[in-house]
């Protein structure tokens, strides 16, 4: 009976190891000196590295500015919803944008922007995949960026933590003025009413010659020495008091409605800071590649893993070749 079974053991593949090695070794060589002039070739890059809180938007509120009762304490730091807030704006287009704009990053990485219809979309993508701005478990914000140049790599960062800030205060600012502004448009509409209400009082006034303060919403319902009789004085002591009151009324509510106008425009001043910058980043940053010593040993490893797989195979191809004819 003929058997066909093949069987590769260890000692097998011992001995076609030092059959190959000379080959193997010479593979490996090879590939740690393509290696060694591949990184060679490359430029060294260096990472930039900084970090920030948001800062409390409660803090810094109309509601904490002018309260009217004691206030519980408030955390100078903000929360998750601040830190959401800030991640989706440091990693928004206008942010990212600003930066290779701002840096000329085109220039930077020699892409052609205005030949190339799909220049723009390099330099952001490329841009992208070295620049970082991630939430960490702290709540708080780590922005880095990676580049051959390391004073270019933290201007970078500091300038992506300021833009961020700056816009988180554009849309606290925005909100406030827009609220602002339509407590204003109510308060000048109160103001026309006012003024009508105002001229009617001065000629009703005039007319049946009452000039004493009838207005029941004040404190005492007659301040003065108004005296008369008859339809004449109590027709225009009724319609005097009618309008009197309607005016009081517009007046407190315009008051009201200027008060609290003042109160949002307040909560639009920029000195209030958006975030706490834990670390600026420093032109000094530590290097991120490449890694020389560790590519071409890494080389050489794989081209020896490589070559003795490939000499595995070799042989047992040669051994059972006879299968395939």
């Amino acid at each position: 009976m003929e058997h066909n079974q093949y069987s590769f053991n260890l000692f097998d593949i011992i001995r076609t190891v030092l059959k190959w090695k000379t080959y193997i070794i010479g593979l490996a060589i090879a590939a740690s000196l393509a290696a060694a002039v591949y990184f060679y070739m490359q430029k060294n890059e260096y990472k930039a590295y900084g970090s920030f809180f948001p800062a409390s938007a409660v803090m810094s509120g109309r509601i904490n500015l002018f309260r009217e009762n004691q206030q519980e304490w408030i955390d100078f730091f903000g929360g998750e919803n601040e830190v959401d807030r800030a991640f989706v704006i440091g990693n928004s287009a206008d942010v990212v944008s600003y930066l290779i704009d701002k840096y000329d990053f085109a220039k930077h990485y020699n892409i052609d922007v205005k030949n190339d219809p799909d220049g723009s979309k390099k330099v952001y993508k490329r841009f992208a995949k070295n620049f970082s701005l991630s939430r960490s478990g702290y709540k708080h914000l780590e922005v880095s960026f990676v580049d051959e140049d390391a004073d270019l790599a933290h201007k970078v960062v500091n300038e992506a933590m300021n833009r961020t800030e700056d816009m988180l205060r554009k849309l606290y600012e925005h909100v406030n003025t827009q609220l602002a502004a339509a407590i204003d448009n109510r308060k000048d509409s109160i103001s026309d009413q006012l003024k009508i209400y105002t001229d009617s009082l001065i000629q009703l006034r005039v007319k049946y010659n009452i000039y004493d303060i009838v207005s029941p919403g004040r404190s005492n319902l007659i301040t003065g020495n108004a005296k008369g009789s008859g339809i004449n004085y109590a027709t225009g002591l009724e319609e005097i008091q009618n309008i009197e009151e309607v005016k009081d009324k517009l007046a407190i509510n315009k008051a009201k409605y200027m008060s609290l106008s003042n109160e949002f425009k307040t909560a639009t001043y920029k000195g209030f800071p958006m975030i706490h910058v834990v670390q600026w980043a420093t032109p000094n940053g530590p290097k991120a590649g490449p890694y020389r010593i560790l590519g071409v040993l890494t080389a050489f490893v794989t081209a020896i893993l490589f070559g003795f797989l490939l000499s595995i195979c070799i042989e047992v191809f040669a051994v059972n070749k006879h299968k395939f004819q």
